[in-house]
């Protein structure tokens, strides 16, 4: 079992709401990472990803989410905020299916005791494989951010 699991979700052939799949591979490869990181392309998401979560002691997700902000911005959703039910009708993670399939695993499963969401607000979702002119200029900017909070998720506060 990976201490650090990194799902990277999105339907890769509708712009941007792909672009949780594109960062994944993107932080996957930005530097070597220890055994203890494992990175999964979770795809467009769904039921098929309750054995990933069941099984992940630290979850990171990169997604697209609806946030009514400029396109290409970040936000990062901690675990008691994805846990909150007043915040999950605030959050629309594509109609929060992952937030759904993460509640199932809390009822019925296990579920990680740390679970944070690395969302983006996307500028187009439309057919198309490639992300939008807005989202290709930010995704280094991206990117980074996302290397950042995966390498301090997977050294607690406690360990630094």
């Amino acid at each position: 079992m990976a201490k650090l699991t990194v799902l990277g979700t999105g339907n890769i052939l509708m712009r941007d709401e792909g672009v949780g799949v594109h960062l994944v591979e993107a932080v996957r490869v930005a530097r070597d990472w220890p055994e203890d990181v494992e990175f999964i392309d979770g795809g467009a998401g769904g039921l098929n990803l309750l054995t990933v979560i069941e099984r992940a002691e630290r979850l990171v997700v990169f997604d697209a989410a609806e946030m009514n902000l400029p396109a290409g911005t970040s936000r990062v959703v901690g675990t008691d905020q994805v846990r909150d039910e007043t915040a999950r009708e605030r959050l629309s993670l594509h109609d929060a299916p992952f937030v759904e399939t993460l509640r199932l695993c809390e009822q019925f499963l296990r579920a990680p005791e740390e679970v944070v969401i690395f969302a983006v607000q996307p500028a187009e979702v439309d057919h198309g494989r490639r992300l939008s002119p807005a989202l290709g200029k930010a995704f280094d900017k991206l990117t980074r951010e996302a290397v950042q909070l995966v390498e301090r998720i997977r050294k607690p506060a406690s360990e630094t």
